[in-house]
């Protein structure tokens, strides 16, 4: 099977489960289950850990501070010659902000409320589906992708991009349960959704690339 039809097929299938979630999570704005999960997440939690686990959940995962940082990304992949990445770097984040918007603004799920579970940092707006786990999802998935693209790069740049992607996407949404910011199936609709819209940027992606769009003109030196 074709690479593009892979991601097609894993965007769709991930899409599918996630509209079935996402009604659910409209009718149970508290299940019993996500707050057994989550007093179970919560079980062990000093101060200083609480700490460390909020800082760096905010630096790698942050809705905000991602799309804020894919803007010198974005820049820095420009100056490298990679347009096309330059392009589809903010295209994904911010395309998947506004859709994680309107589907949060309908289904209209509040967030974990202080007399059920331990919130360390009482959030506003919606809860599902987890902005963090999808937008984390969809920047460091998109830069691990880059390590393993762009095999012309330095051993130690790639390793960089195909290991730390790897921890912050795993990391960030059960750091999201315990810290009290979002329920279980906050989180699984974040990766499923996250997950749905990145294969689905690829699959984009991949066939511009294929197109040739925003490749760089090659000049070529008139020999004397």
């Amino acid at each position: 099977m074709k690479r593009n039809h892979f991601l097609l097929m894993a965007s769709v299938f991930q899409l599918a489960l996630f509209v079935p979630l996402a009604l659910w999570a409209r009718k149970h704005p508290h299940p019993p289950t996500d707050v057994a999960i989550t007093h179970l997440v919560q079980k062990n939690q000093p101060s200083f850990l609480r700490r460390v686990v909020l800082v760096f959940n905010t630096l790698t995962g942050s809705a905000v501070f991602l799309n804020v940082l894919v803007i010198p990304v974005a820049v820095l992949l420009w100056k490298m010659q990679l347009r096309l990445e330059a392009v589809m770097t903010i295209a994904m984040s911010w395309t998947n902000a506004l859709a994680r918007m309107g589907i949060k603004s309908a289904i209209d799920r509040p967030r974990p409320k202080p007399l059920l579970v331990h919130v360390t940092k009482p959030s506003i707006g919606r809860s599902f589906p987890s902005g963090h786990v999808a937008s984390s999802l969809n920047f460091w998935g998109w830069l691990f992708t880059l390590g393993v693209l762009q095999k012309q790069w330095n051993r130690t740049g790639r390793r960089a991009l195909l290991s730390m992607p790897l921890l912050c996407m795993v990391f960030v949404g059960p750091a999201r349960i315990y810290l009290g910011n979002h329920w279980a199936t906050d989180v699984l609709g974040g990766y499923l959704f996250g997950g749905g819209w990145f294969c689905l940027s690829l699959r984009v992606y991949l066939w511009l690339r294929e197109q040739e769009v925003l490749r760089p003109v090659q000049r070529s030196s008139k020999s004397s």
